[in-house]
């Protein structure tokens, strides 16, 4: 999920702390963000991704020229870095100059042939859906609400019904997994977003029995900012991310507290998570991805060239020796396969499973691996709940859809 309330771009989060307006608080953190981007810079001089980075930060501080500028080094480069509705880039939007450079961009990616087939249409346009997960054995889909603060599941037939309870007393719900051997749905329920946080902050693990629909397992974590995504290892360690704490909360199995994984704060704009064949952690972080050591909590930014944009990913998922990823924090959404080395500590191919061009997006989200594809949540319309509950444009959203993209690497 991106988070819009306090950091701008869910993809930068650590990286930049205060609201997309420069008043004085938050112009000392847009400016510190510009000399993190130019060190950052230093380090990789061909990344464009910090180029998109810095031309968000200048919008947000109002130095309009040097936001255009940046874009406009973007055309020609191929790197689908295409400013997105509500990502930071809100000053400029009714802007002349920037929406020709934003159409420019976004006219020289390549489109995907053929689109992703729609898999299903979900009632409840104001769901605004989030995570989703898929049980093998009952072949559903479990869908969480953050609007409606509920889980919804579709069966193999096409049928939704509502599947949590009022009494399960939820927030809104991201990130969802199923524990197969254990018969579990996890989920996180989090306000971390809305403005109610500010008086009273919510994040919880929750559990249920998905034979008996019930609450078996609840726990807070009161030290957590905002909880977004998460994943359970073999032996039932649940490893969820926050994301305005830039960390990594780990949930050992009959353990009653979650405890942070290694320093917290470093893992900048921490979104999705995957496990490797071996037990290797992979997350989603503002600037690409990484590979956390789970014994220490040490961390490494995967090796890739720097001619790739793999930062901004939502939902993360292994498969087959790679990483699929939602991205939707650099652009309107695409869907991308990352090869993996032997080792899993770099990438050596990134293809591009589905472009940003598909009808149904509107910030696209997380998926869910069935079979030889990724289900994923095409439409969530998240940008547009505002942090008091409201729903912009209620009237016109549209309802959810679910697409089925191949995961079979396209070149």
């Amino acid at each position: 999920m991106k988070v819009w309330r306090y950091v701008g771009l869910a993809a930068l989060a650590a990286l930049i702390c205060g609201s997309t307006w420069a008043q004085p608080a938050e112009e000392a953190a847009l400016r510190a963000q510009l000399a993190r981007i130019e060190t950052l810079r230093g380090e990789r001089p061909k990344d464009d991704l910090l180029v998109f980075y810095r031309a968000m930060t200048q919008t947000q501080l109002g130095a309009r020229e040097a936001a255009l500028a940046d874009l406009r080094s973007l055309v020609g480069r191929h790197r689908g870095l295409i400013p997105a509705p509500g990502a930071g880039f809100e000053r400029l939007w009714e802007d002349e100059a920037f929406q020709s450079l934003r159409a420019q961009l976004s006219a020289e990616e390549p489109k995907t042939q053929p689109d992703a087939a729609v898999l299903a249409r979900l009632t409840g346009k104001s769901l605004v859906p989030e995570g989703i997960a898929y049980d093998p054995k009952t072949r559903r889909l479990f869908v969480g609400s953050i609007h409606r603060r509920k889980i919804v599941t579709l069966d193999a037939r096409g049928r939704q019904e509502d599947w949590s309870r009022a009494e399960d007393r939820l927030d809104g719900i991201l990130g969802l997994c199923v524990d197969v051997p254990r018969r579990l749905l996890w989920a996180v329920s989090t306000n971390g977003s809305d403005d109610e946080a500010e008086k009273a902050r919510r994040n919880a693990l929750i559990a249920w029995d998905i034979k008996t629909r019930r609450v078996v397992h609840r726990v807070e974590l009161p030290q957590a900012q905002h909880l977004n995504d998460l994943t359970i290892a073999v032996d039932g360690t649940v490893y969820a991310s926050d994301s305005f704490g830039s960390t990594i909360w780990v949930l050992s199995p009959g353990a009653a507290n979650a405890v942070a994984l290694g320093k917290p704060g470093e893992l900048r704009g921490a979104n999705g998570l995957a496990l490797g064949p071996k037990g290797e952690l992979y997350v989603a972080i503002s600037t690409g991805i990484a590979r956390v050591e789970i014994a220490s909590g040490a961390w490494q930014r995967l090796a890739q060239p720097d001619e790739w944009v793999t930062g901004g990913i939502d939902g993360l998922y292994y498969h087959r020796g790679a990483l699929i990823g939602v991205q939707n924090g650099p652009n309107p959404g695409r869907v991308l396969r990352l090869e993996l080395s032997a080792d899993g500590r770099s990438m050596t191919a990134l293809d591009v499973l589905q472009s940003h061009h598909h009808p149904e997006f509107d910030e696209p989200t997380t998926g869910a691996i069935v079979g030889e594809h990724l289900i994923v949540i095409a439409n969530s319309h998240i940008a547009r709940r505002r942090p008091d509950g409201s729903i912009a444009g209620a009237d016109r959203l549209r309802a959810p859809v679910l697409i089925k993209v191949p995961l079979a690497a396209r070149h």
